[in-house]
């Protein structure tokens, strides 16, 4: 069932987190090397990454924007600022009325109002709109400051696939609007979803089926429990509890695999994990119900990504396949729980990190103190406390010379000396 939803805006956090995984796809760039655009003179208590040629400062509280040269753009007078989304960044202020201490609007690159703060909350872009909520009511804004949809929902829900589930208390129903605001399946349904691979769950009195952007009913509503459709099936249950069983079934609701699973999660990477109540062990099994892996037979199974799942044994690291199969052997002390990622994952030997290929070569020498994942095809290292950069060959890219390098995106990276931060070009 849908629910009111709310952001939480945490600064600390993006702190702790210097990059994020690798946003690129094909074959990566021959980077060149980076110049400086900005040296470290800017005495900001932070600085994040860039977006639309932009990044958010904090100076003595207050929230504004930089370019890449290091010049302040737009004023640090806010509240709070996230960053650039296209060409609107939410950002946060005061407000006069006790009932609503803080408000939310849009501000452009030049620093116009594209809203008023006038929102009690702006949800994440998604498909061009943002859900806002204005004293208890739900509607849509577009980038450019636009209320598309007005605020008039109970509940809402992002965009997904072009719908958007929502909620009226004098319906008491759910139903969907396109990004237009047009009603295009009726309020209908007491417990609604996002729509995933082409299909949405729906309920009504406790029994669940699935419907298509079309509005019909596809999978009639008999389960007492579905997800959303991962990998071409979902999971779904019949019977009462205690003695619900789970089963999975395909997007013309046939029975794929049978109701025979205490629990069941949605299959990733042709895997899934599940649990009979027989053994009460929980493994991974394939689409015609093989058991490819048994928890009982590691000390701990993380998720399978790109064909491989890094597994703990006798204190080890390795990966098996989708088959079971020990694909890499558990030879290292650590490994990214995010397992491979573009073809390579971070692991740790003799103390020291490097990245491996799926054939369990390294392809970046083991010798760094600390290693991020790679965003935009470089890898933040760092040795002796001195944080580099590095391409997917392993190539330094930035020597170790900063006490700080993160926020990588649209060709720079922030890095800092000391408490004063400064800007690289990278690639010029």
């Amino acid at each position: 069932m849908l629910k009111k939803f709310f952001y939480a805006i945490i600064v600390g956090a993006l702190l702790s987190t210097a990059v994020s995984c690798s946003r690129q796809t094909g074959e990566p760039p021959e980077f060149t090397g980076f110049k400086t655009l900005c040296e470290a003179t800017l005495e900001y208590a932070y600085v994040g990454e860039f977006s639309s040629g932009l990044a958010a400062v904090c100076e003595d509280g207050k929230w504004g924007y930089i370019d890449k040269t290091g010049e302040l753009a737009i004023p640090c007078i806010f509240e709070n600022a996230l960053p650039f989304v296209d060409s609107a960044a939410i950002i946060t202020v005061n407000s006069a009325d006790v009932d609503r201490p803080y408000l939310q609007g849009l501000v452009g690159q030049d620093g116009e109002q594209l809203t008023l703060p006038e929102y009690d909350l702006i949800g994440e872009f998604k498909d061009g709109l943002a859900i806002v909520e204005k004293e208890t009511k739900f509607g849509y804004v577009d980038t450019g400051g636009q209320l598309v949809v007005p605020c008039e929902y109970d509940a809402a829900n992002e965009f997904s696939e072009g719908l958007a589930a929502v909620f009226k208390d004098s319906e008491n129903m759910y139903g969907y609007i396109d990004n237009t605001g047009k009603m295009v399946i009726p309020f209908a349904y007491q417990y609604a979803y996002n729509f995933s691979e082409g299909l949405a769950a729906v309920g009504n009195n406790d029994k669940y089926g699935f419907i298509d952007a079309a509005g019909n009913v596809v999978i009639p509503l008999q389960y007492e429990y579905v997800s959303s459709f991962s990998d071409s099936l979902a999971v779904v249950a019949s019977g009462e509890l205690p003695k619900r069983k789970m089963g999975y079934i395909d997007k013309t609701g046939q029975e794929t695999l049978p109701f025979e699973y205490n629990e069941a999660h949605d299959f990733r990477d042709g895997v899934a994990l599940v649990t009979k109540e027989d053994d009460n062990d929980f493994c991974y099994i394939d689409k015609t119900g093989k058991v490819v892996a048994r928890y009982r037979d590691y000390t701990t199974i993380l998720d399978f990504n790109e064909g491989l799942a890094p597994v703990r044994k006798d204190g080890k690291w390795g990966f098996i396949n989708t088959s079971g199969e020990l694909a890499i052997k558990c030879v290292y002390e650590w490994v990214s729980e995010n397992g491979f990622t573009d073809g390579l994952a971070m692991v740790k030997m003799d103390d020291k990190w490097g990245f491996i290929d799926k054939t369990g070569q390294e392809a970046v020498a083991i010798e760094y103190d600390v290693l991020y994942e790679y965003s935009d095809n470089l890898a933040v290292a760092v040795k002796e406390r001195k944080f580099g950069l590095i391409d997917k060959a392993g190539l330094l890219i930035v020597p170790f010379e900063y006490d700080f390098i993160g926020y990588i995106n649209e060709g720079t990276a922030i890095m800092k000396i000391g408490e004063k931060w400064g800007i690289l070009e990278l690639n010029p």
